[in-house]
């Protein structure tokens, strides 16, 4: 009961600190940064700028813009080959001349490209021009584990939706912990509540509810602004609210060592920035080593990933389970340390 009680405390002061108009705001803010200010796409893919010297000879090459599969710009003569080129700074040439018996081949390259892929790119053309290109099928690919058969392609703004859930419904919760308490602190709130017959669990229990119901809100507008309703909502609540949980209470443990905000600065950013290393993975494919993935917050990103965009997978119940578990333990911990701090004076 008491810390229902404390828990609606902490909510008013909550209002009253203009934690909730702050948390939407946020998310409104995030939603028009992700809508105008980052494109939908961003790609680097080499385009190739490709000229036939002679109709007929694209024509019975299958050179023609109409039926290629293979995505090119068509180029007229040699200067609006150079001309494309030079409006593109990741393209490259290739000039086709002679006939279908001796065709001739010329790659007009940048200048910037790697060894490695200009000998891609002549593997490429000769291997089309002998024929073996198109000879590639699904019957003769091994496939090392078994993927979709169809994946959608998340846009690059929606795709940084995750992180900003991660970062701002799970970690928002680190900067409102050390302001609470420290304003707290100077008030001597704490002494003052451990001579009554409440608990040091439920007055900080109370705090992190608070965090938690925030985190949730954020989530709940920022989500359906961005994807609308197809998000799995009732697992990227529970991610939320157990990754706002843990990052709540190691940020209670490391308020406890210091005496004002200041004084703790250079902790918050460090948490702050250890908590979003996982990032790193999230955005380079196949980068995962062990540092990263021992994190709490790893497991926590790619949930919330898989909630947000459920046709890319499922959210792994081990992970979450883990996840609580270390915030129980971080809570624990929090509620020890404050007791001792109490006893000390």
């Amino acid at each position: 009961m008491r810390l229902f009680t404390n828990t609606l405390k902490e909510i008013k002061l909550g209002w009253r600190s203009h934690f909730f108009l702050l948390t939407v705001g946020l998310a409104v803010a995030y939603f028009l940064l992700m809508t105008f200010l980052i494109p939908e796409d961003l790609s680097t893919d080499t385009q190739l700028v490709l000229m036939v010297e002679q109709e007929e000879l694209a024509t019975t090459m299958g050179l023609i813009e109409e039926d290629t599969e293979i995505s090119l710009s068509f180029a007229k003569d040699r200067e609006e080959l150079d001309k494309m080129m030079n409006r593109n700074f990741n393209s490259i040439g290739i000039v086709i001349g002679g006939d279908r018996s001796y065709p001739s081949v010329e790659l007009v390259f940048q200048g910037h490209e790697t060894a490695e892929t200009r000998e891609f790119l002549k593997l490429l053309v000769s291997s089309y021009l002998a024929g073996s290109f198109n000879s590639i099928s699904d019957s003769n690919v091994e496939y090392l584990q078994e993927i979709q058969e169809t994946r959608a392609e998340i846009p690059l703004n929606k795709s940084f939706l995750p992180v900003f859930l991660m970062f701002e419904a799970v970690m928002m919760g680190m900067i409102m912990v050390f302001a609470m308490i420290f304003s707290e602190k100077s008030q001597s709130t704490l002494h003052a509540y451990s001579v009554t017959p409440g608990k040091i669990w439920e007055y900080l229990g109370a705090k992190v509810i608070l965090l938690v119901i925030l985190g949730v809100i954020f989530t709940l507008i920022l989500t359906p602004l961005t994807v609308g309703l197809k998000a799995s909502f009732l697992p990227l609540i529970v991610v939320v609210a157990v990754g706002s949980f843990l990052s709540s209470s190691v940020s209670l443990i490391a308020a406890s060592f210091y005496k004002n905000l200041s004084q703790s600065m250079a902790a918050m950013l460090a948490l702050t920035v250890v908590f979003s290393l996982p990032m790193l993975s999230y955005f380079l494919d196949g980068f995962s080593p062990w540092y990263l993935r021992v994190l709490p917050t790893y497991p926590i990103l790619f949930s919330l990933k898989a909630a947000v965009f459920p046709e890319l997978g499922y959210v792994e119940t081990s992970g979450v389970v883990l996840v609580t578990i270390e915030a129980v333990a971080a809570f624990l911990i929090a509620v020890t340390t404050y007791k001792l701090r109490l006893r000390k004076g």
